[in-house]
């Protein structure tokens, strides 16, 4: 159970999660120390809504590192000084094995070949990572040896080079294609951030609706 000891690495951004008669509330903050007692948060922030919990309310700490998402489930003991105070968790879930979460989510993305010459492809992400992306193309593009990215988000375009993961053909509304996974090779760590962020956010408003459908 406590495995993911061996993963946590202090000051890296972590999500809190709050259940509300209202609906779930998600903070960010960083996990500051872990004693034999407590686990010590930095000040849970969101920067719609103050963090609001009362003491011994059930509270969610998603982890995200290199050995994969943990998600403890602990009890809030104390809220002062702009730290968090929760209880060592109770129970435990190991959800994904990457450093970083990986959603549904569908992006703008260009691709520039070197092979063919001159070749632009503009499509839809299928699922992306901060370290990379998922998708269904209508041609393979694993001979070429140089790939550009754009990643155009609606706040920002975000430009990498990318490598080949893995090309497999597959039909879709049926059509054949190319499940084609890339990895970003020159992503700036602002830009792993930002990704990471949407990633969240995307996440969040998918168990928003979830929950509204439960209503």
């Amino acid at each position: 159970m406590n495995d993911y000891l061996d993963y946590i690495e202090y000051g890296k951004r972590a999500e809190l999660i709050v259940r509300t008669p209202k609906g779930t509330v998600r903070f960010y903050c960083a996990i500051n120390d872990i004693k034999e007692d407590c686990i010590i948060l930095s000040e849970p922030r969101n920067k719609h809504i103050k963090f609001n919990a009362n003491s011994g309310q059930n509270l969610e700490l998603y982890t995200y590192t290199r050995g994969g998402i943990f998600k403890l489930y602990c009890r809030l003991l104390k809220f002062e000084e702009k730290q968090c105070i929760l209880s060592l968790p109770i129970k435990i879930d190991r959800i994904q094995r990457r450093e970083y979460i990986r959603v549904r989510m569908q992006i703008d993305t260009v691709i520039k070949l070197s092979f063919p010459p001159n070749t632009t492809i503009r499509t839809k992400s299928k699922n992306i990572s901060a370290k990379g992306i998922n998708l269904n193309l209508y041609q393979d593009i694993s001979k070429s040896p140089k790939i550009e990215l754009s990643l155009v988000f609606p706040e920002q375009t975000i430009n990498t080079s990318a490598k080949i993961v893995k090309v497999k053909q597959v039909e879709t509304d049926g059509m054949n294609c190319y499940n084609t996974s890339l990895e970003f090779i020159s992503i700036k760590d602002k830009e792993i951030n930002f990704i990471v962020k949407k990633c969240f956010e995307f996440e969040a408003a998918q168990r928003r609706k979830m929950l509204e459908n439960e209503i």
